[in-house]
């Protein structure tokens, strides 16, 4: 169901729910006599100024829409209300006091926001909440409790404040929740030593403490009811409680180096290790440790070696010309283009820049290497001054070091000879403002080399540089790239326009550019992987947001990506909300350049069997589907799509057969990311995998027996 929702006046209507639609515009704006009213999972947008309006409410769910601006100040409307879900939505500002008052209000969701300040901690010593979720928003400040509220809220069960911005210490108050359940203040900046009154939580089922700053012991009588414990990332010492020595070792470490085992370390699956010295076990583990990164550096030093001699194999064979004009003497200094800066100081064209394949005729003057025409030949828009470099570092979106940037310097007037179109009207700027940016290399494929530019404005776009051949004809492409005007979603990276230069080499399209980086930097455990393993709830959010997003493509734009893939989805902000990016590009290309595009895909893990089959192969729906379903595993294994995963008998299968494999074989939970072992103690969280798994597995069926993205979606949000 689409379209708005303008008001409802019956006084007979009392449950309404419109979930899981594709319902926009603004809330309405009387909704009768209803008392209980779903319409999570739509796209309305807009404020909540609309509530003020709404009587008689009682159960209330806006989650997982577009709404912003802040929470209202509402109070009489909201009497009988005993269930807000807020959840999942661009709400900013301070938490408002009036929740607080609500009488009858029992759970609360106000998670994956963008809320900021205090805790306001008379919501927690409310004698009817029940449950707070406030987890994932920009929450700081301490956590303290204000004289109203020293007895606590005997029937507060579930409170989580992770991934928020508090710190300081734990107050001894805590101890007051005696009936909490579920606590989580994991990745916060908390310090300091865990109040023993923490131990007076004697219903706890659910403890997470990870990734903040707490020093000093571990609290010795912890409830004895505790499923799941994670201590990671802390700086914890002392002996680990005997009642905690039953969790595996991924719940105390990384992180807690002093933090010690007496008799001995637990093995990974929470069983007991045999006695021994722990200092001995931390040796050798050590050892082990320098050994794998020893060989591993060797490696990569060798790979590289042997790189540089490609390269430097490819410039004796493939001669690039490059000439003052064409009545100037021959140049023995090809370092003048992206060199040290010692060079004869002569300035780079697009006229200037000549491909040969042979040194024959008067015209060969000096002899370039790939890299260095790789860089002469975004001249006439993306040319690096004089003594810069280009630094390849693919996903390095968050490297400022100055070596790595180069300048997008325009010196003479035939560079300025394309054309800049924009497909966004909120943005402009001219060609010679683009073409001064710094820009640093974020990234390479078959179809491109992508920048992160900076303009002087403080405008940071990604500008993918098309090579040369793979774009279509003028008019073709023009006619495509207006299709992705003004694309605004919260899971889809806006195109912001393109650059159509005189030569074939000049084809730039322009998006926004996203940080702190891509799902497979965070995702993968391989060095320089981007912070701690991401958490069970962050991945599925992830999941959710790139079905959004695919959703929004496939229904809105009615446009396949064509190019999902993990290093194509982008983590934005704080959060880590998923965007999908470089999408729609086979609109935009050649034959030969989508049919070289979807080759690659096959190499990485996540091209559809379909495809592969065909002659003149096309990125469909479906095809979106199945690279959707591998994307999946990966987040539910950790195991990049790519990698050949070995088996029991030795050999070698892919990820998809590796999963299918095993969950025929009743043994569907060996496939989860180790780094999630601590979490699957949870029955939630258990039960929330195994279900992704069965999705994931109906998206690589086969081409006829293969979900829609909106029914993906809608299962997916049901999770």
């Amino acid at each position: 169901m689409a379209g708005s929702l303008s008001m409802m006046t019956s006084t007979t209507l009392k449950t309404l729910n419109l979930s899981s639609n594709w319902l926009s515009g603004d809330l309405p704006l009387l909704v009768g006599s209803c008392a209980v009213i779903d319409l999570s999972k739509n796209q309305f947008g807009g404020n909540l100024s609309r509530l003020l309006k709404w009587e008689s409410v009682e159960f209330l769910d806006l989650s997982r829409n577009q709404l912003s601006g802040t929470l209202p100040e509402v109070t009489v409307q909201f009497l009988r209300l005993n269930y807000l879900n807020l959840s999942g939505n661009s709400l900013v500002g301070a938490l408002p006091r009036a929740f607080a008052s609500f009488p009858k209000l029992t759970a609360l969701d106000l998670s994956f926001n963008q809320l900021d300040g205090p805790l306001l901690t008379d919501l927690m010593a409310s004698s009817t909440v029940v449950e707070l979720h406030l987890q994932s928003n920009k929450l700081s400040g301490g956590v303290d409790f204000s004289p109203s509220s020293v007895n606590g809220n005997e029937n507060l069960e579930v409170l989580d404040l992770s991934d928020n911005r508090f710190d300081g210490s734990l107050p001894d108050r805590l101890g007051s929740f005696e009936g909490i359940r579920l606590l989580n203040i994991g990745g916060n900046n908390f310090s300091g030593s865990l109040p023993d009154s923490i131990c007076n939580l004697t219903a706890l089922t659910s403890l997470d403490i990870s990734r903040n700053r707490f020093t000093g012991p571990l609290p010795q009588n912890l409830s004895a009811d505790l499923q799941s414990f994670n201590a990671s990332y802390n700086d914890l010492s002392g002996s680990v409680p005997i009642n905690l020595r039953k969790f595996p070792l991924s719940s105390f470490y990384p992180g807690n180096a002093k933090l010690q085992f007496p008799g001995g370390r637990p093995s990974s699956d929470g069983s007991d290790a045999s006695s021994g010295d722990v200092a001995r076990m931390h040796r050798r583990y050590m050892l082990r440790v320098i050994i794998i990164l020893s060989c591993v550096f060797g490696a990569m030093i060798l790979i590289l070696a042997a790189f540089f001699v490609y390269l430097r194999s490819r410039s004796r064979r493939l001669p690039f010309v490059v000439s003052k004009d064409s009545s100037s003497q021959a140049s023995t200094k090809p370092s003048s283009v992206g060199g040290n800066g010692h060079g004869s100081g002569m300035s780079i064209s697009t006229k200037d820049l000549h491909l040969s394949s042979s040194h024959k005729g008067p015209g060969s003057d000096a002899v370039v290497s790939p890299d260095e025409k790789a860089v002469a030949a975004m001249s006439s828009a993306l040319s690096p001054s004089k003594g810069s470099q280009l630094s390849w570092s693919p996903e390095s979106a968050d490297s400022n070091a100055a070596e790595s940037l180069a300048r997008l310097d325009v010196r003479s007037p035939d560079k300025l000879s394309g054309e800049l179109y924009f497909l966004d009207d909120t943005i402009s700027f001219t060609a010679e403002e683009l073409s001064r940016a710094p820009a640093e290399v974020l990234g390479r494929s078959s179809h491109g080399t992508s920048y992160r530019a900076t303009l002087e404005n403080g405008l940071l776009l990604t500008v993918k540089w098309l090579r040369e051949g793979v774009a279509k004809q003028r008019k073709e492409f023009t006619k495509e790239a207006k299709k992705f005007a003004n694309i605004r979603h919260p899971n889809v990276v806006g195109l912001r326009g393109y650059y159509w230069g005189p030569t074939q080499h000049e084809k730039l399209i322009l998006s926004d550019y996203i940080s702190p980086g891509s799902l497979a930097t965070f995702l993968y455990d391989r060095p320089g992987r981007k912070g701690p393993p991401l958490a069970w709830s962050q991945r599925l959010k992830i999941a959710v947001d790139i079905a959004r997003g695919l959703n929004y493509l496939h229904f809105d734009r009615a446009v396949p990506h064509g190019n999902l893939k993990a290093s194509n989805v982008l983590l934005d902000g704080p959060d880590l909300s998923g965007r999908v990016a470089d999408y729609c590009l086979h609109r935009l290309m050649t034959q030969s350049g989508t049919t070289e595009q979807i080759l690659d895909a096959g190499v990485l893990g996540y091209r559809a069997p379909e495809l592969a089959a065909s002659k003149r192969p096309a990125p469909s729906f479906k095809s979106d589907v199945y690279a959707f379903g591998v994307i999946l595993l990966e987040l539910l294994t950790g195991k990049c799509a790519g990698d050949v995963v070995s088996g029991e008998d030795g050999g070698g299968v892919d990820l998809t057969d590796w999963v299918r494999l095993r969950v025929a074989e009743g043994r569907g939970s060996d496939c989860f990311d180790a780094a999630l072992t601590a979490e699957m103690g949870a029955p939630l969280v258990d039960k929330g995998m195994k279900e992704v798994v069965g999705i994931a597995l109906r998206c690589i069926r086969s081409v006829s027996e293969r979900p829609g993205i909106k029914t993906v979606y809608e299962d997916l949000s049901s999770v």
